[in-house]
């Protein structure tokens, strides 16, 4: 008799542990690229885009501080509204668009007169 309830609860228990299986692995398929870490269409890398690096130290894209591997990833609409800040700091025409003059910006990189 005993061991027949035992092997009842291990069954039980290996059910339990293949629908817990089951959800986390249904689960994960919904998990978005963006919240793994990975740079996806639509964001950039701090790493690699000079105007992003420039915005964040000089405060016109607030920096992520998460502590998640996506920190330091950021949308398009976050660099284009801290480009939009840059310019109107400079009296620039208001596209959010990277362009001629907002590069020259960047090379200076400088921004100790008006950093917010």
């Amino acid at each position: 008799v005993r061991s027949a309830e035992l092997n009842w609860w291990i069954v039980l228990i290996m059910i339990k542990l293949c629908t817990v299986l089951i959800v986390t692995l249904h689960c994960s398929f919904y998990i978005q690229s963006s919240a793994q870490g990975y740079v996806y269409p639509g964001s950039h890398w701090v790493g690699n885009t000079p105007v992003l690096q420039f915005l964040l130290k000089c405060g016109l894209v607030k920096q992520k501080m998460n502590r998640l591997s996506t920190d330091d990833i950021y949308p398009d609409s976050d660099i284009e509204t801290g480009i939009q800040k840059l310019q109107e700091l400079f009296e620039l025409e208001i596209t959010g668009e990277e362009n001629f003059d907002v590069k020259k910006i960047v090379e200076k990189n400088n921004c100790g007169a008006f950093r917010v």
